[in-house]
């Protein structure tokens, strides 16, 4: 997987950072290249691959593809949005 933000929608998944990820990366979001269906995990592996400074925050970020969570087995395709969320709290 590798940035493309000139390829069409169909090849590729618009990644969306937010709070800390945003402020980390410096972006709000990019697309990546996306031939095929994959899994979470190797959504992750590539994502940090364009972002490595994603690595030290990815245990706190929670997936969300298309408006919702992801949950186990989940996977990522072409044409996905995907957001990455940080933990939010309230008071």
């Amino acid at each position: 997987m590798t940035l493309a933000d000139d390829l069409p929608r169909a090849t590729r998944v618009r990644v969306l950072f937010f709070g800390p990820v945003r402020v980390r990366l410096g972006v709000a979001n990019c697309d990546l290249a996306c031939a095929k269906e994959m899994s979470t995990s190797s959504f992750w592996s590539q994502l940090i691959e364009c972002y490595p400074e994603l690595a030290a925050l990815r245990s706190s970020v929670r997936l969300a593809r298309n408006g919702e969570f992801l949950g186990d087995g989940a996977k990522v395709g072409p044409g996905d949005e995907m957001a990455l969320i940080p933990p939010v709290s309230g008071g």
